[in-house]
Order: structure tokens, then C-alpha cells, then sequence
């Protein structure tokens, strides 16, 4: 289902956020990211915006100019987010590397969070025509992307591991405080991705890339645009029932 309105891609330099944002230009949405050659809508804008989403007052600032620029925000996706920099049992966990991560991949989620809620839980709600009539589809949709291992622990893996489970814990309690406003809040917990992130680990490790493989269903990893598939879904008119 195309979506049409504005959307805010946060980590839409590569990868899954890259991914996304180029879906949401191919199916009619304006957006703040560089996406203009797939576009399909006649009169698509896009921005580029930098930001830094430990700093609230960074995220607030790319908010404020995304709403400046297009007058509203109708779907946001949060997708920054960092790595594993080293493995580390739980006696040898570096503590640098654990508020590092905890503040992109926990933090930032709650920052973009703040500052999108803000701008769009009192928006005027968009309205959609289905064969069982006509329905509001609320005043927007939030999906954030965590990881796999926002539900499955991970051996030497803490300091990711407990950023994303904090993370999923940020988007359920905000997905229940906004349920009354029809502002939709989800969440898409990727596995095993081609992405510049997952390649990098393997480069340092070849022999990792076949184990991950054999452990797929399908016997390979998933590809960035399958994913961005599914978060075009959830932040569509098509999933409106969807919260949570």
C-alpha cells in the first residue's frame, strides 16, 4: 500500500535506514533523506539532516526542521544505531563501550522518541477509504528498529544486548502511553542483515558469514529492502489496526 504524507528517516545514511527511505520514496511519500531518483510522487521534496541522537537537543533541532520544511510529519522511522564494538564476557565488559551504545541505541531511541511524539500525537488525523468504509488511521505511526537482540541474549555480547533490550523497553511503554492519541508506535526486531554493519563483522571474521548462513530458515541473511518491506508496512495505512 503507498503511503502518502511526509516521512523522517533517522539513520538513513546506509543500510536498513537507507533501505527504508528509499522505499517510502518509491511509494509516494515525501521525505527527509536522498531519494529523489526513485521517487514516485510528482511533487517529492527530500532533505538531508544532521544529527546526533544522543543529544536531545540535536534530535529536537532535525524535528523541528523536518515540521519546518514539509509542515508535518506523518511517518517516522528510528533506525540509528551501533554494533558490538568488542566481545566481552560479563566480567570483562568495558564500561566505555557499554554507555556508548546504550546511549545511540537505548538513548537515541528515547530522544527521537520525545521529540516525534511531541510534534505529531496532536496533529490533525489522516483518514483512509477501505471496501468496509472509511477509517481514521490516527495522527501518524512511529516504527523504531532494534534488533533480534532486543528478545534473544547473545554470548560476549552485553554491552548490544542491553541496549537493545532497553530499547524495546523504551518503544513498549511509549506505545502504551500514546495508544488514546491515535499515534501509532511500533517496532521491527531484524535478525542477521546485508548490511555495511554485518559485513564489516565478517570481514574481521570470515568463517562467522557461513555459521550465520547455516543458521538462517531461508540459508542466507536477510536483505536491507525485505526489512525496509516490513517497516513500510507497519508505518502504513495498512497496518492502522497495528499498535505496540
Amino acid at each position: 500500500m503507498d503511503v502518502h504524507g511526509v516521512a523522517l528517516v533517522v539513520g538513513a545514511g546506509s543500510g536498513i535506514g537507507l533501505e527504508a527511505a528509499l522505499t517510502f520514496a518509491e511509494r509516494a511519500s515525501e521525505a527527509s533523506v536522498k531519494s529523489k531518483s526513485l521517487a514516485s510522487a510528482r511533487d517529492y521534496e527530500t532533505a538531508a539532516i544532521a544529527v546526533d541522537v544522543r543529544n536531545r537537543e540535536s534530535v529536537k533541532a532535525m524535528v523541528t526542521k523536518a515540521k519546518e520544511l514539509f509542515g508535518r510529519i506523518d511517518y517516522a522511522v528510528n533506525s540509528a544505531g551501533l554494533p558490538r564494538q568488542t566481545a566481552a564476557d560479563t566480567s570483562n565488559v568495558d564500561e566505555a563501550e557499554y554507555d556508548l551504545l546504550h546511549d545511540v541505541n537505548a538513548k537515541g531511541i528515547l530522544h527521537c522518541l520525545q521529540e516525534e511524539i511531541s510534534v505529531m500525537k496532536n496533529q490533525e488525523p489522516l483518514y483512509a477509504e477501505g471496501r468496509s468504509g472509511r477509517r481514521s488511521i490516527g495522527s501518524g505511526s512511529i516504527v523504531n528498529v532494534t534488533s533480534l537482540s532486543a528478545v534473544l541474549g547473545t554470548a560476549q555480547s552485553i554491552t548490544y544486548v542491553a541496549s537493545k533490550f532497553a530499547a524495546r523497553g523504551i518503544v513498549k511503554c511509549a506505545a502504551l502511553e500514546n495508544r488514546s492519541s491515535g499515534l501509532r508506535i511500533n517496532e521491527v526486531c531484524p535478525g542477521f542483515t546485508d548490511t555495511p554493519m554485518l559485513r564489516r563483522g565478517i570481514e574481521k571474521q570470515p568463517k562467522v558469514g557461513e555459521i550465520i548462513n547455516k543458521s538462517m530458515p531461508l540459508g542466507r541473511v536477510a536483505m536491507p529492502e525485505e526489512i525496509a518491506n516490513v517497516i513500510h508496512f507497519l508505518a502504513s495505512p495498512g497496518a492502522s489496526f497495528v499498535n505496540g
